[in-house]
């Protein structure tokens, strides 16, 4: 299968329709996006922010400060404004440069002015120090899951011992989705459980197309295994008939 050039896609997303590319429903379009419809599109940022800090201070760390917060893929600003109020600094990291500058744009004008924003590298070199809270929601699942790894291991080492984690991804599919990946081959075999394609296609999804990566759990929580201690809180997640999941724990190593 081709490897897809997801950064090139979210840069294109950024400069086309940015806001509907953080949340793909219709009223974030860019053609429909007014002063209340982008207010109520950061509302959504301040509830999630406020409901997951609740979560962390009732079942991992009732006493917990956050001196400094990393948002991984921080987009226009949904997430990380609101983390920047509860914290010293918040660090944004976003691949595409238009992205950044309406996040930067976005925290201006909300009078927020303790963030950082970085562009994003699979090395993560502009990202320094150490951080309280590491977050990444609705991001890795556009990444390959071999690339997604490899920057998810980066970023538990960015975070501090005592530091929470707080990740989202994707692990499986409703079959109805299934129609969306007939055209990359032109033959298929199934064996028992498993289809497997046969001859590839030369068709390619357009550029900017969001493109959904199912990540394997048993390499999620191994990995997971290296940083954290107990409890783990995981929430199920399930857009548009994506199973995903939530985790929240404290790097205890």
């Amino acid at each position: 299968m081709k490897k897809r050039d997801t950064d090139k896609d979210w840069m294109h997303i950024a400069e086309q329709d940015p806001f509907w590319g953080v949340l793909s429903q219709g009223r974030f379009r860019k053609d429909k996006m007014s002063k209340a419809r982008f207010a109520e599109f950061m509302a959504t940022g301040d509830k999630f922010v406020g409901d997951i800090l609740g979560v962390v201070r009732k079942h991992l760390d009732p006493d917990i400060r956050f001196k400094r917060v990393l948002d991984f893929g921080c987009g226009v600003g949904r997430l990380l404004i609101p983390l920047a109020r509860h914290s010293d600094e918040a660090v944004g990291v976003d691949v595409a440069p238009a992205m950044l500058e309406l996040c930067r744009k976005n925290a201006r004008e909300a009078g927020v002015t303790n963030i950082t924003l970085v562009q994003g590298s699979d090395d993560l070199k502009g990202v320094a120090g150490e951080f309280d809270l590491v977050n990444s929601y609705i991001v890795l699942q556009h990444i390959p899951p071999d690339r997604g790894l490899r920057l998810l291991r980066l970023l538990l080492e960015r975070l501090r011992i005592g530091g929470v984690a707080s990740i989202q991804v994707t692990y499986a599919k409703s079959r109805e989705l299934m129609q969306h990946e007939a055209p990359l081959a032109h033959f298929y075999r199934r064996d028992g459980a498993t289809i497997t394609d046969l001859v590839e296609s030369d068709w390619s999804a357009p550029e900017g197309t969001i493109n959904m990566y199912d990540y394997d759990l048993n390499h999620l929580f191994a990995l997971f295994t290296r940083y954290s201690g107990h409890p783990m809180i995981v929430l199920p997640t399930g857009d548009d008939g994506h199973l995903g999941v939530h985790c929240l724990f404290v790097r205890a190593r």
